[in-house]
């Protein structure tokens, strides 16, 4: 990993979520942005400081689950890497974030070392 900070993406509805998020991923080697839903998302994405190293997405939202999210982004050419969190993650949704080049799912609830680990794994 480069001497910037990883630039991180966090897509939650719910405020604890990105709350512990934002508290995992502090100081000097991450950048977090943490939006509450799809749409917020992809704006950001879409906005010219909308490059991200990482997209870490809740898969069940309102009005845009993760898997859409992620469609919606692979069809714009989006390759950021991706990691679900996730309660329960069915195996058909499951092979279809593979199909889109989704490999890492993080159960909720989630160990703070664990994920911060397999984030900085994703990149490396």
């Amino acid at each position: 990993m480069s001497a910037a900070a990883l630039r991180i993406l966090a897509v939650d509805n719910e405020p604890s979520v990105t709350f512990s998020l934002r508290h995992i991923f502090t100081g000097p080697r991450y950048e977090l942005t943490a939006v509450e839903n799809g749409d917020a998302a992809l704006s950001r994405i879409d906005s010219s400081l909308g490059r991200y190293d990482v997209i870490i997405v809740d898969q069940k939202m309102p009005h845009m689950t993760g898997l859409e999210l992620v469609g919606e982004m692979r069809k714009r050419g989006i390759s950021s890497k991706v990691m679900v969190l996730s309660a329960d993650i069915s195996s058909e949704i499951r092979d279809a974030y593979e199909r889109m080049d989704v490999h890492l799912m993080f159960p909720k609830p989630f160990d703070v070392v664990e994920l911060r680990s397999a984030v900085d794994q994703l990149v490396a």
